[in-house]
C-alpha cells in the first residue's frame, strides 16, 4: 500500500472504529478517546503492508491489545473468571460450565456475537457433544484448524463477558427502507422487504464491518445474519473483502429528502400554482376529446390530467439526463436500484409503472393517499382483456375468470349493462390530443426540473459514501420523484385536490395502439 492508500484508509476507518470502542466500552468519551489512540498508533507505524488484508489484521490487533489494557487499567467491575487453563476436553457444555444465570447469559450473549467459523464449531463442540474429528469431516476443516477456532473462541468469549456490551442505535430504532428500481427486469421488488436486510445495509453503507460488529450495530447474534448477508452479497447488493461487509447501493434517507425539500420549497409553490390554473382551464377541453371515462367527477378529471402532466416534467424530462448506458446489475439487466427511507406515515409515497403491450400501453401513477398500489396486479393479459370490455363481454370460463381478477382488483366493476372497465382509456387520436393540451405545461415544468438537477445531484452525493459517489451522480436525475410527491402533497393540503376514495381509478391511465 502507498503512503496515500494508507492514509486514506485510516481516515474511512474512524467512525467504524469509534463505533467499534463505543459498543466495547458504553462510554462515548472513552470511546472517542481509544478510537484516536488505536488509528493514531495504526499511522505512526512504520510497516509496510501489502494489502489491504494486512493492513486491516494490523489495526484489528492494535485495537484488541488497546482495548485489553484499557479494561486492565479500568478494572471498575467484579466479572466472572473463566480457568485459564481450559483445554479441549474440559468444557463438557455450556451450561455445566456456567456456575449461575448470569454467567451463563453472559456465555450465551458473546457465543451469538461469534464470527459463523467460530461459532459453528464451538456450538458442535460444547452444545452437540461431538469429537474434533467428527468437526473437522462436518465442516471440511483440518482438526488442527477445529481446535484452532475453539481456543479462539473461549479467548473472545472470555474477553467478551469481562466487557460491558453497547448495541447500536439501529438494535432499538430500526430504519425501514422501500426499494426503488429503474430499468430491464426488477429481480428486486419485494425481496429485501425485511427490516433485516434494512439494517444491515444501512449498517454497513459508510462503514465496512464485520458480522460481529454487525450483530453489535442492529442487535441480532450472528446467526440470523448468515442467510441475509449471502442474500444481499448474491443480488449485489453488498460487497464482502477480508471479512468486512459494505453496502453496494446508494441509501437515501428521510434527512436527505428533508434536505431536498427545503431547497425546493419555492419552486414547488410556483409549480402548484401553474398546474392549479393550467388543469382548471383546460378541463373541458380535455373531457370533449371523448375517452372512455371522460364523464369522471371534476376530482376524479384533476387526478387524470395532474398524472400526465407530472408524469412527463417529473419522468419523461429529468429522464433526458439519464447517461445513455445504465449500470449493469448481477443479473445482466441494464437498471438503476436504490433504498430510499420509509417514511411511518407517508400517505403521498408514489409507485409509477409504464407496461407496454402489443395493444396498449399503461400508464400506473399510484399514490397511498388513493388507496394500495395498483400496478403489480395488472398483467399483460389482464390489460388485454380490459381493452376488449370496451367492446364485447367475456365469452369463455378462461375470460370470465380474467374479469373477476380484474373486478377483485378494481379494474373493472360489474353494471347492468355487463363488465365495464373502471379506468380511463384512451384511442391513440385522443391520446395525441390530450398530449397536445398538457404539453406545453408538461414541458415547462420539465425544464424547470431539469434546471434544478446540480443542486439535486450535489445534496445527494454530499450524502453518498465515496465508493458510490459516481453511481449517484448517474441516477441522480431519478430521484425528481419525490419532489412530484411534495407537489401533490401542496394541492391536497389546499383543499384544490381530494384524495380518490370511490369511482374511477383515474390515475391508471390505457392507451390503445389502434383507433
Amino acid at each position: 500500500m502507498t503512503t496515500d492508500e494508507y492514509r486514506e484508509q485510516i481516515a474511512q476507518m474512524s467512525k467504524t472504529m469509534f463505533r467499534y470502542c463505543l459498543s466495547r466500552t458504553n462510554s462515548y468519551h472513552d470511546a472517542e478517546d481509544l478510537a484516536q489512540e488505536i488509528l493514531l498508533a495504526s499511522f505512526k507505524s512504520e510497516l509496510e503492508f501489502p494489502n489491504e488484508k494486512a493492513f486491516y489484521a494490523f489495526v484489528w490487533r492494535t485495537a484488541d491489545n488497546l482495548l485489553k489494557s484499557w479494561y486492565r487499567n479500568k478494572s471498575r467491575r467484579e466479572t466472572a473468571e473463566l480457568d485459564e487453563r481450559m483445554s479441549d476436553g474440559s468444557w463438557e457444555t455450556l451450561e455445566e460450565k456456567a456456575s449461575d444465570n448470569d454467567q451463563l447469559r453472559l456465555i450465551t450473549r458473546e457465543l451469538s456475537h461469534l464470527n459463523s467459523n467460530y461459532r459453528h464449531v464451538t456450538v458442535a463442540y460444547y452444545i452437540d457433544g461431538m469429537s474434533v474429528k467428527d468437526i473437522s469431516e462436518r465442516f471440511s476443516l483440518t482438526q488442527s484448524m477445529v481446535k484452532y477456532l475453539l481456543f479462539q473462541s473461549r479467548k473472545r468469549i472470555r474477553e467478551g463477558i469481562n466487557m460491558e456490551i453497547n448495541y447500536g442505535k439501529l438494535s432499538y430504532d430500526p430504519i425501514e427502507l422501500e426499494t426503488f428500481f429503474f430499468g430491464g427486469k426488477n429481480n428486486y421488488f419485494g425481496v429485501f422487504d425485511s427490516k433485516l436486510s434494512n439494517n444491515i445495509l444501512v449498517a454497513c453503507i459508510f462503514d465496512k464491518l464485520s458480522e460481529e460488529q454487525l450483530s453489535l450495530q442492529i442487535g441480532v447474534p450472528t446467526a440470523y445474519l448468515e442467510d441475509e448477508l449471502k442474500k444481499l452479497k448474491e443480488y449485489g447488493l453488498l460487497i464482502e473483502k477480508n471479512g468486512f461487509y459494505q453496502s453496494n447501493v446508494p441509501i437515501i434517507t428521510k434527512d436527505v429528502f428533508a434536505e431536498i425539500r427545503r431547497a425546493n420549497k419555492a419552486d414547488v409553490e410556483n409549480i402548484c400554482e401553474t398546474l392549479k390554473d393550467n388543469i382548471d382551464k383546460n378541463m373541458e377541453e380535455v373531457r370533449k376529446t371523448g375517452f372512455y371515462g371522460n364523464d369522471m367527477p371534476q376530482n376524479s378529471l384533476k387526478w387524470f390530467m395532474l398524472a400526465l402532466v407530472l408524469h412527463l416534467a417529473y419522468f419523461d424530462k429529468p429522464l433526458e439526463d439519464l447517461p445513455s448506458e445504465y449500470p449493469t446489475d448481477v443479473f445482466g439487466e441494464k437498471c438503476f436500484r436504490l433504498f430510499t427511507e420509509k417514511l411511518p406515515s407517508d400517505p403521498y409515497g408514489l409507485g409509477v409503472c409504464h407496461m407496454d403491450g402489443n395493444d396498449s400501453s399503461v400508464l400506473f401513477w399510484d399514490i397511498l393517499i388513493n388507496g394500495e398500489l395498483k400496478h403489480p396486479n395488472l398483467t399483460r393479459t389482464r390489460a388485454y382483456m380490459l381493452g376488449k370490455l370496451l367492446s364485447e363481454q367475456p365469452v369463455t370460463e378462461n375470460e370470465k375468470l380474467i374479469c373477476s381478477e380484474l373486478i377483485n382488483y378494481g379494474f373493472a366493476i360489474k353494471t347492468d349493462d355487463g363488465i365495464v372497465p373502471n379506468i380511463p382509456i384512451l384511442t391513440s387520436e385522443q391520446n395525441e390530443k390530450i398530449s397536445n393540451i398538457i404539453q406545453d405545461i408538461g414541458i415547462e415544468i420539465g425544464q424547470n426540473v431539469v434546471g434544478r438537477t446540480p443542486v439535486l445531484r450535489k445534496i445527494l452525493c454530499d450524502h453518498s459514501p465515496q465508493h458510490l459517489i459516481d453511481y449517484t451522480e448517474q441516477m441522480a436525475p431519478l430521484l425528481h420523484f419525490k419532489e412530484a410527491e411534495q407537489v401533490m402533497q401542496n394541492l391536497c393540503e389546499s383543499g384544490w385536490l381530494l384524495p380518490l376514495k370511490d369511482g374511477m381509478q383515474a390515475t391508471t391511465i390505457m392507451c390503445l395502439k389502434k383507433s
